[in-house]
């Protein structure tokens, strides 16, 4: 039995550029169903000083940083105690933050180039850098301004859920690469990058993206051997090994609230996104979902089945690693880390 913990990273507060409290994020967490948030205010870790992290009406709250240089190379710093100055460059915060002991995921590392409207894009620079935990393969926020176009302003925001495009196909391809490369998971997060911004125009005040909505979209299903302690400090450990070791599945929850099955089983056990098992006789490949999509089963970076329904089943397995994709009317839905078979 998997215990289920649906979450979100990527939060930003009153202490960087966001317009919420702790306590306000927390209500909106709750009212999506979320059972746990990460913090990640830029450059600071206020929260963790002014005590923020714990239970907050049964939501976990744990403060991280987003190390955040000016034009490029920004990190998702989870489980570290002392700020990350952005100005000694990636290589020095990602050893840092692994000096700490904390986990280190690239943020949106491929914001487009083309975008249609002026704000700038916040790449990652160096692809051939190693070190860090994961990628942020999906973030919320830079894939709704990828797809902006002011000329079109009414139309995207009425219509922004149905635009996103989800992982780009260069993110995918060196997710696959890295995992590729090596016998351990090389795990991925999505994250909201919500903010709720204030925007007046005209007399009329709006909230751009308020957390209510955003943390309903793009989030990490957590599928835990264990309930998570009432203890937080173990709570706390819980979630960052579940996203150290890929124990979750991306999903774009605004499509569908139920949860996606995915797992490999043997003769003798199940084993799910972040774990390993042996290949029998008996070994088979399962994705069950809660709406007729177009999921697939992707061996080691290709796609090596493709299915129209909400179930998938297939038993042709060989060592490697085996992740899935999911399309609900062609719109991005799920994405699950990898199980690898040995």
């Amino acid at each position: 039995m998997k215990y289920i913990y649906p979450g979100a990273t990527h939060i930003h507060t009153k202490y960087s550029d966001g317009t919420g409290s702790i306590k306000e994020i927390v209500s909106a967490a709750k009212k999506a169903g979320l059972k746990w948030i990460i913090i990640t205010d830029h450059n600071n870790l206020s929260g963790l000083k002014n005590n923020d992290e714990g239970w907050h009406d049964g939501v976990a709250v744990i403060v991280g940083e987003e190390i955040s240089p000016e034009h490029s190379d920004h990190y998702l710093a989870f489980g570290i105690k002392e700020e990350i100055s952005p100005d000694i460059g990636p290589e020095n915060y990602i050893k840092q933050v692994n000096e700490q002991g904390g986990l280190g995921f690239i943020a949106h590392p491929d914001e487009s180039l083309t975008r249609k409207n002026h704000h700038p894009p916040l790449r990652w620079t160096d692809w051939e850098m190693t070190g860090f935990t994961g990628i942020e393969i999906w973030n919320h926020l830079s894939d709704l301004v990828d797809n902006y176009d002011p000329k079109k302003a009414l139309f995207w925001y009425f219509g922004r859920n149905q635009m996103l495009s989800g992982p780009t196909s260069k993110v995918l391809y060196w997710w696959d690469s890295l995992n590729n490369e090596t016998d351990k998971i090389i795990p991925a997060i999505g994250g909201v990058d919500v903010h709720a911004l204030d925007y007046g125009h005209c007399g009329i005040n709006l909230k751009i993206f308020p957390y209510s909505e955003s943390l309903k979209t793009v989030s990490n299903v957590l599928y835990h051997d264990n309930e998570l302690s009432e203890d937080f400090s173990e709570a706390k450990l819980q979630i960052l090994n579940a996203l150290k070791y890929g124990n979750n599945i991306v999903v774009n929850r605004i499509l569908d609230k139920s949860y996606p099955r995915f797992y490999i089983e043997n003769s003798q056990k199940k084993a799910y996104s972040g774990e390993s098992i042996n290949l029998d006789d008996s070994t088979r490949a399962v994705i069950e979902i809660s709406r007729k999509a177009k999921i697939r089963l992707v061996y080691n970076g290709t796609v090596i089945i493709e299915n129209d329904g909400n179930k998938l089943v297939f038993d042709n397995l060989k060592p490697g690693k085996y992740r899935v994709e999911v399309y609900f009317k062609n719109r991005p839905w799920i994405f699950a880390n990898p199980i690898c078979v040995v």
